[in-house]
């Protein structure tokens, strides 16, 4: 049940039930209760040669803050994705272990103030429709960032100020009650959106440090079903169609992801399809038809 603001309704505020799910994926959170013991990580070997290529001539010209980067491509490559493999947008929630599916595609990730050290950390979320453009993606991530490492403070780091002024065992009583909630889907908006663990998915980009992509876990609260680590272009050698060594620029992308949402021929089969997208990135330069 959640508030609309005139009255209780059923469900979820940020998903929609699954109806029709087969037997096997009713019975598997039964099984796995919890996110840790139901991960499966995968790593992709992103062939990006035809990409970088791309990113050259399509930023010739272009002054430098507007030009396009990998991360924006990888975000409008993967917003389309959710969009056109909706099982990856599903999670699993409340006390019977119900399936859902959000009803949007939201993005979460963090953003360093400055590159040291010291420079304290902040939550950025995006929300997708699934059909924008790399420019508009670029807009939007250009605009999130300015206000993330700016001096204003959103609704996320406030909350994580107040609560970490509160005494020990009080956040601890504080953290029951809202998980408390959230298995009863009671959870009030302000904390669904304040919380960034509550997207489709949670991203690390490690490439702008030169750092390769981890092995990370997901987190067991809010209803991020996946944890992608990006890590940084690089030449590898690999074994063309004729047989030849050649160097190919690639990237590791790691997705951690919860199998009681989807199993593992869609993931496998979702990262084929954003393979194809980086081979041929003109296509994230219109919206899809």
């Amino acid at each position: 049940m959640f508030w609309t603001g005139r009255r209780l309704a059923r469900g979820r505020r940020d998903g929609r039930l699954v109806t029709d799910l087969p037997t096997m994926r009713r019975v598997v959170p039964h099984l796995m209760r919890t996110r840790v013991e139901s991960t499966v990580y995968y790593p992709q070997h992103l062939d990006v040669d035809r990409l970088v290529d791309w990113l050259e001539v399509v930023n010739a010209g272009r002054p430098q803050q507007e030009r396009l980067r990998f991360f924006h491509v990888f975000l409008t490559a993967l917003a389309r994705l959710y969009l056109l493999r909706p099982e990856l947008n599903r999670f699993i929630a409340g006390v019977g272990g119900r399936t859902y599916e959000h009803r949007d595609i939201t993005f979460s990730f963090t953003v360093k103030q400055a590159l040291t050290d010291e420079a304290p950390e902040v939550q950025a979320q995006l929300r997708f429709a699934g059909i924008e453009t790399v420019d508009e993606v670029r807009e939007m991530v250009d605009a999130v960032l300015a206000r993330s490492r700016g001096a204003d403070r959103d609704d996320t780091d406030r909350l994580v100020d107040t609560l970490g002024r509160l005494p020990g065992p009080v956040l601890a009583g504080v953290a029951r009650t809202v998980w408390t909630l959230d298995g009863l889907n009671l959870l009030p908006r302000v904390l669904q959106e304040a919380i960034p663990v509550y997207a489709s998915a949670y991203l690390v980009n490690l490439g702008s440090l030169q750092a390769e992509a981890p092995f990370h876990h997901l987190y067991q609260r809010g209803t991020a079903t996946v944890f992608v680590s990006i890590g940084t272009i690089r030449p590898e050698p690999v074994v063309d169609a004729d047989g030849a060594v050649v160097a190919r620029r690639r990237v590791d992308v790691v997705y951690t992801v919860d199998e009681r949402a989807t199993d593992g021929f869609y993931l496998v089969r979702s990262a084929q399809i954003l393979q194809a997208m980086f081979d041929d990135p003109d296509v994230l330069t219109r919206p899809p038809g």
